[in-house]
Protein backbone atom coordinates (compact mmCIF):
# COMPACT_ATOMS: atom_id res chain seq x y z
CA UNK A 1 0.00 0.00 0.00
CA UNK A 2 1.30 3.43 -0.97
CA UNK A 3 0.59 6.66 0.86
CA UNK A 4 0.27 9.70 -1.35
CA UNK A 5 3.15 11.64 0.21
CA UNK A 6 3.36 15.40 -0.09
CA UNK A 7 6.44 16.98 -1.64
CA UNK A 8 9.43 17.41 0.65
CA UNK A 9 10.57 21.00 1.15
CA UNK A 10 14.30 21.34 0.49
CA UNK A 11 15.91 23.38 3.26
CA UNK A 12 19.54 22.80 2.33
CA UNK A 13 21.76 20.71 0.06
CA UNK A 14 25.25 20.53 1.48
CA UNK A 15 28.08 18.49 2.96
CA UNK A 16 29.59 18.22 6.41
CA UNK A 17 31.98 15.91 8.25
CA UNK A 18 29.40 13.10 8.10
CA UNK A 19 28.90 13.35 4.34
CA UNK A 20 26.63 14.70 1.62
CA UNK A 21 23.00 15.38 2.44
CA UNK A 22 19.74 17.07 1.66
CA UNK A 23 17.97 18.65 4.64
CA UNK A 24 14.25 18.17 4.05
CA UNK A 25 11.02 19.13 5.76
CA UNK A 26 8.70 16.14 5.44
CA UNK A 27 4.98 16.31 6.17
CA UNK A 28 3.33 13.04 7.08
CA UNK A 29 -0.21 12.29 8.28
CA UNK A 30 0.91 12.37 11.93
CA UNK A 31 3.13 15.46 11.77
CA UNK A 32 6.11 17.23 10.26
CA UNK A 33 9.75 16.31 10.67
CA UNK A 34 13.01 17.82 9.40
CA UNK A 35 15.25 15.00 8.22
CA UNK A 36 18.74 14.41 6.92
CA UNK A 37 18.54 12.46 3.65
CA UNK A 38 22.03 11.12 2.92
CA UNK A 39 23.12 11.41 -0.69
CA UNK A 40 25.69 9.62 -2.81
CA UNK A 41 28.19 11.81 -4.67
CA UNK A 42 26.52 11.45 -8.08
CA UNK A 43 23.02 12.41 -6.89
CA UNK A 44 24.39 15.19 -4.68
CA UNK A 45 26.08 16.82 -7.70
CA UNK A 46 22.87 16.60 -9.73
CA UNK A 47 20.64 18.08 -7.00
CA UNK A 48 23.21 20.74 -6.07
CA UNK A 49 23.42 21.80 -9.71
CA UNK A 50 19.64 22.26 -9.94
CA UNK A 51 19.21 24.00 -6.58
CA UNK A 52 22.07 26.43 -7.15
CA UNK A 53 20.13 28.16 -9.95
CA UNK A 54 17.05 30.33 -9.95
CA UNK A 55 14.59 29.14 -12.55
CA UNK A 56 12.62 32.37 -12.91
CA UNK A 57 13.45 35.93 -11.86
CA UNK A 58 16.81 35.87 -10.12
CA UNK A 59 15.98 39.02 -8.12
CA UNK A 60 12.89 37.58 -6.49
CA UNK A 61 12.97 36.32 -2.93
CA UNK A 62 11.05 33.59 -1.10
CA UNK A 63 11.69 30.96 -3.72
CA UNK A 64 12.34 27.37 -2.70
CA UNK A 65 12.58 23.83 -3.97
CA UNK A 66 10.57 20.74 -3.18
CA UNK A 67 11.74 17.19 -3.78
CA UNK A 68 8.96 15.19 -5.39
CA UNK A 69 8.48 11.82 -3.66
CA UNK A 70 9.01 9.54 -6.64
CA UNK A 71 11.62 8.46 -9.16
CA UNK A 72 11.17 7.14 -12.69
CA UNK A 73 13.50 4.93 -14.68
CA UNK A 74 14.22 4.57 -18.37
CA UNK A 75 15.82 1.60 -20.06
CA UNK A 76 16.76 2.08 -23.70
CA UNK A 77 17.04 -1.63 -24.51
CA UNK A 78 16.29 -4.85 -22.66
CA UNK A 79 19.22 -5.81 -20.40
CA UNK A 80 20.73 -2.32 -20.67
CA UNK A 81 21.49 -0.31 -17.57
CA UNK A 82 18.47 1.77 -16.52
CA UNK A 83 18.75 5.51 -16.00
CA UNK A 84 16.93 6.95 -12.97
CA UNK A 85 15.35 10.39 -12.78
CA UNK A 86 14.22 12.31 -9.74
CA UNK A 87 12.31 15.58 -9.76
CA UNK A 88 12.56 18.86 -7.94
CA UNK A 89 9.91 21.53 -8.07
CA UNK A 90 11.07 25.15 -8.06
CA UNK A 91 8.49 27.48 -6.52
CA UNK A 92 8.54 31.26 -6.72
CA UNK A 93 5.39 33.09 -5.75
CA UNK A 94 2.55 31.59 -7.75
CA UNK A 95 4.86 30.06 -10.37
CA UNK A 96 6.25 26.54 -10.26
CA UNK A 97 8.49 24.54 -12.54
CA UNK A 98 9.33 20.84 -12.36
CA UNK A 99 13.02 20.14 -12.95
CA UNK A 100 14.29 16.64 -13.74
CA UNK A 101 17.68 15.40 -12.52
CA UNK A 102 19.54 12.16 -13.02
CA UNK A 103 20.00 10.15 -9.84
CA UNK A 104 21.65 6.94 -8.71
CA UNK A 105 20.02 3.56 -8.28
CA UNK A 106 20.69 3.94 -4.54
CA UNK A 107 18.74 7.21 -4.38
CA UNK A 108 15.92 5.65 -6.44
CA UNK A 109 15.80 2.69 -4.06
CA UNK A 110 15.68 4.95 -1.01
CA UNK A 111 12.83 6.93 -2.52
CA UNK A 112 10.98 3.72 -3.29
CA UNK A 113 11.49 2.61 0.33
CA UNK A 114 10.01 5.90 1.49
CA UNK A 115 6.98 5.56 -0.79
CA UNK A 116 6.28 1.94 0.14
CA UNK A 117 7.16 1.73 3.81
CA UNK A 118 6.94 5.13 5.47
CA UNK A 119 3.55 5.73 7.08
CA UNK A 120 4.42 8.18 9.84
CA UNK A 121 7.10 10.00 11.77
CA UNK A 122 8.12 6.89 13.73
CA UNK A 123 9.22 5.24 10.48
CA UNK A 124 11.76 7.99 9.80
CA UNK A 125 12.76 8.93 13.34
CA UNK A 126 16.30 7.69 12.67
CA UNK A 127 16.60 10.42 10.00
CA UNK A 128 15.48 13.23 12.35
CA UNK A 129 17.78 16.23 11.89
CA UNK A 130 18.17 16.49 15.66
CA UNK A 131 19.96 13.11 15.74
CA UNK A 132 22.93 14.51 13.78
CA UNK A 133 25.57 16.80 15.25
CA UNK A 134 27.91 17.69 12.37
Amino acid sequence: MFINHKNFKVIEVSRDRIGLYCKLEVKLPDGTLVIRWGLDHFTYKQIKNVTSKSHYDSLATHDYFELLPYVVSFQERPKSTPVYYGYLRFIQGNQARKVQFTCSELFAGNMEWFRKDVRGINDIGHLDWGNFNP
